[in-house]
């Protein structure tokens, strides 16, 4: 019971901080003149709370609410952001909406083309509702139902589903018996290759139907054989002891798990007492890739690529321009990338210590982030804005993570600020207790303390004392 009155307790605080930002200041009124959002006159649609006109100024300063613009991390425009921490987050932009509640449990997605709804770890729903030649939908209540614009799949009594796995189409019947059916839509020669389950995955039995076709025979775990209609085969005997592969010039043979040999007219692989022993040359080149796992691997012969381990003290690995190396592995690790859009060098002392910087590619502008885990991190983004905050919530860091762990953030916080190029500044404290921000646009500065429960605001129309988050005293200009 008592953890039900803490959240409705939340739930009516965020409510009441939510219902305050609607209010409006009188620059007509007397210093001293207690406002309420009743006695309040409604100002023009692009003024804020206080007079003060742009988007960014109309944003409350709520322990428990917040909306904002933001700039799209891909650089296609503005995300409108809304909250009511710590429950829901919402992102309006140009790639679509996109909702949490209650961090990654509830999420929903949707765009010009798409949307979907994952309620973890059981409910999944998606639907494409553009083409409309190519509209469909999905709903999973994993792992008893799977249905769809023409799936009907209840385990484990049974049923259709078309696509599931990869399948054109499944058709279940019990646990004990099962069809599948893969469609080539080649123009010229079209086949639907069949295959029939009995006590997946026991036995199985299947062809296309014509002379010389695809074949498929199994019998696990002692025999099984599959034929394609290009002539390549594989089978097993025994699996996983024995098992071959063909196809062209391309064999292959394992017995597990003492020897193993594939080999192409341009590449030959062993592999003894897999996974220890592992070799791989390039027959055109002379170029080989030796390893013993997971204490040695070294590569020779190549241009490219230049693999030295001696695991756990060293490690340095090339791949073309991106090279990566560890020292006293996990501990520490450093690496260069470059993936066409940005060259950016990492630094890892695992897991107290981490650090990026990158260059974009396009426009040189740079961006950092130091992470001293869990004391705090320090950031700088490619348009300038800086941030800090203490502590560090975790020794890893991304939008993804950053976007679920958004709506809690001011409560596990005992220090975070954030300054945008323009020179607006926010800042929170003492988990949330105590909220500050200037907006140097808008020349506007609000001060909030528990929450709400006391505040200060100045803004070009004077200044204002708060009081239980729904009232104001004019205090003068």
């Amino acid at each position: 019971m008592l953890r039900l009155s803490f959240l409705a307790l939340l739930l009516a605080l965020a409510a009441v901080s939510c219902a305050s930002t609607s209010q409006r200041a009188d620059p007509s009124g007397a210093p001293g003149e207690l406002e309420t959002a009743d006695q309040q006159p409604k100002t023009g649609a692009g003024s804020d709370s206080d007079g003060a006109s742009g988007p960014q100024a109309r944003r409350p300063l709520s322990l428990f609410h917040d909306r904002r613009i933001e700039p799209s991390r891909y650089g296609d425009g503005d995300n409108e952001i809304s909250q009511i921490r710590p429950f829901y987050w919402k992102s309006k932009g140009p790639r679509g909406t996109r909702i949490n509640i209650l961090g990654p449990f509830i999420r929903y997605r949707e765009n010009a083309s798409y949307r979907r709804l994952d309620i973890l770890p059981n409910i999944h729903y998606s639907a494409r509702h553009s083409p409309a030649d190519e509209r469909m939908w999905w709903f999973i209540l994993f792992p008893l139902a799977f249905l769809g614009h023409d799936d009907f799949l209840v385990l484990p009594f049974g049923g259709v589903s078309h696509g599931l796995l990869g399948l054109d189409e499944v058709m279940l019947v019990t646990p004990f018996y099962a069809r599948t059916k893969t469609i080539s839509h080649h123009p010229t020669d079209p086949d639907v290759f069949t295959v029939r389950h009995v006590m997946f995955p026991l036995i199985a039995w299947g062809s296309d139907g014509k002379p010389g076709g695809r074949r498929k025979f199994r019998v696990a775990p002692f025999y099984g054989k599959q034929k394609w209609r290009d002539g390549a085969e594989s089978g097993f005997v025994m699996w996983p002891f024995y098992n071959w592969r063909k196809h062209g010039e391309a064999r292959s043979y394992f017995v597990f798990p003492f020897y193993g040999r594939a080999t192409t007219p341009t590449r030959r692989e062993t592999s003894i007492m897999f996974p220890i022993y592992n070799r791989v040359e390039d027959l055109r080149t002379g170029a080989t890739d030796t390893a013993v796992y997971p204490f040695w691997r070294r590569t020779r012969g190549s241009e490219s690529v230049d693999i030295r381990r001696a695991w756990p003290i060293t490690e340095y690995r090339r791949f073309g321009w991106n090279t990566e190396e560890y020292v006293a592995w996990p501990i520490w690790r450093r690496a260069y990338r470059d993936d066409g859009v940005e060259f950016a060098k990492l630094t890892w002392v695992a897991p107290f210590y981490r650090r990026v910087e990158g260059v974009d590619r396009k426009d040189g502008r740079h961006r950092k982030k130091t992470i001293l885990w869990p004391i705090g991190r320090w950031e700088k983004a490619r348009d300038g804005t800086r941030e800090v905050a203490f502590p560090a919530l975790s020794p890893f860091d991304s939008p993804e993570l950053r976007e679920f762990a958004e709506p809690i953030r001011p409560f596990v916080s005992l220090y975070h600020r954030k300054i945008k190029p323009n020179g607006t500044r926010e800042a929170s404290a003492l988990f949330g207790l105590v909220q500050t921000r200037r907006d140097r646009v808008a020349k506007t500065k609000k001060v909030r303390i528990l929450g709400g429960l006391l505040g200060w605001d100045r803004t070009p129309q004077g200044r204002h004392l708060r009081l239980l988050w729904a009232l104001r005293l004019r205090l003068g200009k």
